[in-house]
């Protein structure tokens, strides 16, 4: 927006230079680009967000200006019209779509004549970037810079029917606008028509047919609120933008409309043209007020982070034109207002306050420091949690991907899957046609695109939100992670005894294993799934495990069925896992680990070999260990499983390695002998166990 600084200072009297006044309104929200040369002196170039269609004017910029420099406003003031009269009479307006179109207003002059318009206009209107026409088209482009208020003038003597309907397009209307193109208008879009046709794409270009030319004697002049959203709309559908449509885009204040209409009557009559029509034909059925909206001081002074009495934040409210009333409350004062039907930006509380805190001055703002400001900075807990994740999963040779969001709704699912699953509406395609519930349908997808570029050894590891619809609820998000291995994992040479591993079942198992006793997640177990378990059918059935927290499952480890693998080209088996982050977090001790010296003392090693029946897992036989309150208990692990004679079939063999280590001394035999007693114990009460 080109303001001129000659033409600022005939609204309000201030007296710095374009420097000054363009530090002060940047200061105050309104940001000054630049500074230009034109014959009536210096021009401010100001960027006006996209919320201020207000300040779209040489008004509006001069509110600002009223305001920040507390200099009296002198707004344009023209004779106003009367209701009705002989302009009723000779001319009519009909509004068909009064969401489209709330407000309309027309005036007529007769005995026009066309010719240039005063230097000092034509001096005006190109220093704020728009050339002169003629004395009618330029005062109508004069207002609108000047008030924002978008104006058209018609040839009255071309209009059919000698009047107005403003009304959506009928199809297969076409309007040769003012820019000498034909343009193809659809019923969805709001022209303005007289009694036959369609004589302009309202709130955006006039049309050619009706246009003010060197012939006109007489003129309708026309000042309307369109809707927003509809002239958006209609200006990209016929890729058609005006300094009309960049307003009407931004909102034009409704009130404004007859004055705009009567500020042109007043300049014609100015350059000697005459006198307007009595009357107005002002169409508004719905009229639009100021909104109230309250402002409580104690929450302004906690906001801006300093105590602005009620009565100077009262008065930078009404410097900017809203009506103020104080109100004395017990949880301190109240200014209660009228938000003016101009400032559309302005909606709750905090707008307010940001208006008052711009006015006050930024600048006045004392420095402090935030509340809890010696504190140092740090990721939250789920922040900290995921760094631990990547680094373990990244050591144990695994790398980081990231997959979208959307996936076909059908791919790597259960049936249980399907139900849950969250479709999109007006999905583009199939292939994302739903939000994931999975992070694995990535995974594999990514697997697919490396395997057919010749990428058959994959070790990829992602975190991220998945989605899921419960019965009758709204979707559920929560965070996951998940994991696939594939083909050969290790890298061989020349050394003959280095042998490829190939990625299976037991390997990534083992990854997981590892991922939870670095994060020291307690009470986890991992077992085969049981009877009334969840459809895990896109899984191999022989090698699928649910990882489980004191009994909640949250995850999953398996092999893909073979199919799939299949169906996306990889040779060897794709290896899965995903956990839920939300419940494994709550496993997690909160103080995290805890440095713990070594002991000076001698560890102590023994073996227990137990039978145990073959549908006894290791788990079990490991929750057994760990529950038992075994003092010294270093670590233990399986050396060795042994099936067959002497052993009866259905039984197996297990040796399990123990260490023993105390902090303070050497641990005697009988001690250890007490402790192995314990332990056999356990077993045999929790598993069945029996020994040799």
């Amino acid at each position: 927006m080109k303001v001129p600084l000659k033409w600022l200072q005939e609204f309000v009297e201030v007296k710095a230079s374009a420097e000054e006044v363009a530090t002060r309104l940047t200061m105050g929200g309104l940001e000054v680009e630049g500074i230009e040369d034109s014959e009536i002196g210096r021009v401010l170039d100001v960027y006006i967000t996209p919320n201020r269609g207000d300040c779209l004017s040489i008004v509006g910029v001069a509110r600002e200006v009223s305001a920040l420099y507390g200099i009296p406003l002198h707004s344009p003031s023209p004779p106003p019209s009367s209701e009705n009269g002989q302009a009723a009479i000779e001319t009519s307006v009909v509004i068909e779509d009064a969401h489209a179109c709330p407000r309309f207003a027309a005036r007529l002059i007769h005995g026009v004549k066309i010719g240039d318009s005063p230097y000092w206009m034509q001096a005006k209107l190109e220093a704020a970037g728009m050339r002169s026409v003629n004395n009618v088209v330029d005062a109508t482009n004069y207002v609108m810079l000047e008030m924002g208020q978008p104006i058209h003038a018609y040839d009255f003597d071309k209009l059919s029917g000698k009047r107005i309907v403003v009304r959506m397009a009928k199809s297969g209307e076409k309007i040769k606008t003012l820019d000498g193109a034909e343009r193809d208008l659809a019923p969805s879009m709001l022209v303005i028509a007289d009694a036959e046709k369609p004589v302009s794409v309202a709130g955006i270009m006039g049309g050619a047919d009706t246009e003010v030319s060197a012939s006109t004697t007489s003129i309708l002049i026309e000042a309307a609120h369109f809707n927003q959203l509809s002239v958006r709309r209609t200006s990209r559908a016929l890729g058609l933008k005006s300094e009309a449509s960049y307003r009407f885009e931004r909102v034009v204040d409704p009130n404004g409309v007859r004055r705009a209409t009567d500020r042109v009557c007043e300049l014609l009559q100015g350059m000697k043209q005459p006198a307007a029509v009595e009357g107005v034909v002002d169409v508004y059925p719905h009229p639009v007020a100021p909104r109230p909206l309250s402002l409580r001081v104690k929450r302004c002074d906690e906001m801006l982070g300093m105590e602005i009495p009620s009565h100077m934040a009262a008065d930078c409210l009404r410097a900017l034109q809203f009506e103020v009333q104080t109100e004395e409350t017990g949880a301190g004062d109240l200014l209660k207002t009228l938000v003016p039907t101009f400032r559309t930006d302005i909606v709750i509380e905090e707008d307010l306050i940001e208006e008052v805190g711009r006015i006050y001055g930024y600048e006045n703002i004392p420095e402090t420091l935030p509340i809890g400001g010696t504190s140092q900075g740090g990721d939250s807990p789920l922040g900290l949690l995921l760094s631990r994740i990547r680094q373990t999963l990244i050591a144990c040779g695994m790398q980081e991907v990231l997959t979208h969001s959307l996936v076909p709704a059908h791919y790597f699912s259960s049936e249980n899957d399907l139900k849950s699953s969250v479709p999109v509406r007006n999905a583009l395609s199939s292939e994302i046609g739903a939000l994931r519930n999975s992070l694995l349908p990535g995974l594999l997808d990514a697997a697919k695109n490396n395997g057919t570029r010749g990428n058959q050894d994959l070790a990829l590891f992602e975190s991220g939100r998945v989605w899921r619809c419960v019965e009758g609820n709204r979707p559920i998000e929560t965070l996951s992670i998940a994991g696939l291995l594939v083909g050969q994992i290790n890298q061989t040479g020349w050394q003959r005894d280095v042998k490829p591993q190939i990625a299976d079942f037991w390997m990534v198992r083992g990854v997981v294993e590892t991922l939870i006793k670095t994060l020291g997640a307690a009470n986890v177990s991992i077992d085969a799934p049981g009877e009334g378990s969840a459809d895990f059918s896109q899984f191999h059935p022989g090698r699928v495990a649910l990882i489980s927290i004191s009994g909640e499952v949250i995850g999953v480890i398996g092999e893909a069925h073979p199919k799939f693998a299949s169906e996306i080209g990889l040779k060897e088996r794709v290896c899965l896992f995903e956990i839920a982050l939300d419940p494994l977090q709550r496993a997690i001790p909160v103080e995290g680990a805890r440095f713990q010296s070594l002991s000076r003392y001698q560890a102590v090693s023994r073996d227990l070999a137990p039978r145990i029946l073959e549908s006894v897992s290791y788990a079990s036989l490991e929750s057994a260990i760990r529950t038992t309150d075994i003092a010294n208990l270093e670590r233990f692990r399986v050396t060795d499983i042994y099936r067959g004679a002497p052993i009866p079939e259905g039984v197996k063999s297990l040796t399990i390695a123990f260490e023993f280590r105390a902090s303070d001394k050497t641990l005697s035999e009988g001690e250890i002998s007490a402790t192995m007693e314990s332990l056999r114990r356990q077993l045999s009460e929790k598993c069945g166990a029996t020994f040799p």
